[in-house]
């Protein structure tokens, strides 16, 4: 008989990464603990076991996912100079935003799924991880409202712009290099800076 190797060792970021993919690609109804547990090579029961339920590993998986996300947008904002005014700021968040966004792709997938229709999933991810992390800005765009800096853009509209407009590229993988016959392969840094000056001069009144 073949002895038998140690159990393979899978951090719990490890498993929490792959259950976040795995909602992104196949929705929430295609995350199985046991299928996941596989994936990884562990026992059948051994996510599970760890993180109890189905609703406990997505919550967990879309906490840890974001955190990652908001520390890689605060590390970006982090290059531009510490004090600028608000118009500046919003450019620096907007590109920021951007720029966090290349390296987690599947947020944008998880959102695109999990945004269609109300349910308890979706009120966590807002409530919980979403609103804690952005609310501040909305303080920042009343103030260039008021002050006629930026035009009367509602705050829903211009995050959809940003979050699910311009960061499309990233997540819409394929469909973007579709594109390539015409303008060459997708560079990142070219589109991050293209969309936010088109965005800042979209927004700011013609003098």
């Amino acid at each position: 008989m073949k002895p038998r190797g140690r159990p393979k060792t899978v951090s719990d970021e490890e498993i929490l990464e792959a259950a976040l993919n795995c909602v992104a690609q196949q929705g929430y109804e295609g995350l199985s603990l046991r299928t996941l547990s596989t994936s990884l090579e562990l026992s059948h029961s051994a996510v599970g076991q760890r993180f109890g339920t189905k609703e406990n590993v997505f919550r967990q998986a879309v906490r840890a996912e974001f955190s990652k996300f908001f520390g890689a947008l605060v590390e970006a904002r982090s290059s531009w100079p510490a004090e600028l005014d608000d118009l500046e700021e919003l450019r620096a968040l907007i590109h920021s935003f951007l720029s966090a966004t290349v390296k987690f792709p599947a947020l944008g997938q998880l959102m695109n799924r999990e945004g269609v229709e109300p349910s308890d999933r979706l009120t966590f991810i807002v409530e919980n991880v979403i609103l804690p992390q952005i609310s501040p800005i909305f303080g920042l765009l009343d103030r260039l409202r008021a002050s006629g800096k930026i035009v009367p853009i509602s705050t829903r509209s211009l995050f959809f712009l940003v979050a699910h407009g311009a960061e499309a590229p990233f997540t819409l993988k394929a469909f973007s290099a579709t594109f390539d016959s015409y303008d060459g392969a997708l560079d990142p840094a070219r589109h991050i800076a293209e969309t936010t000056d088109l965005i800042m001069r979209a927004i700011t009144p013609s003098t």
